[in-house]
């Protein structure tokens, strides 16, 4: 599915220079693999969760909260769950209209999640792609 890198980059507080999708697609695989500075998790995790409280738990669910104190950047598998947590959030607000009922989608257990939140199915990439499904049937009014 082709995601607007530029509105993922934005949840993350990064910026992308490259034009086209194939050269903002490039830019974010050199960002997560160079490491995301650390202010790009609390940036999306304070998108997903408005209370600073619940935020910070969300960012330390991804980074645990000592190793995250020690780093400036983020490691690349710690960039890749913090972009798949971007990703998702930016494909909900695309199909819902907006941050609002995004984050009540992000918190609402679903029955095709096996009755998960989609927040915590997106714990691993699988779950995320059962997560992008649900997206894509309701932006595409399929039965899910």
């Amino acid at each position: 599915m082709d995601y607007n890198t530029q509105l993922i980059a934005g949840i993350l507080g990064l910026t992308l220079h490259a034009e086209g999708a194939r050269g903002g697609y490039m830019q974010m695989e050199a960002a997560v693999r160079d490491g995301f500075p650390k202010s790009a998790l609390y940036n999306v995790a304070r998108m997903i969760e408005q209370d600073p409280g619940r935020a910070n738990e969300l960012a330390y669910a991804v980074v645990p909260k000592s190793t995250l104190a020690r780093r400036d950047t983020l490691t690349p598998e710690q960039s890749e769950r913090t972009e798949r947590l971007a990703r998702v959030f930016a494909h909900s607000r695309q199909v819902f209209g907006d941050d609002h009922e995004a984050r009540d989608f992000m918190h609402r257990p679903h029955p095709e999640l096996d009755g998960r939140r989609p927040l915590d199915a997106l714990a691993t990439e699988l779950g995320a792609r059962r997560v992008e499904h649900v997206l894509n049937a309701a932006e595409f009014g399929l039965p899910v």
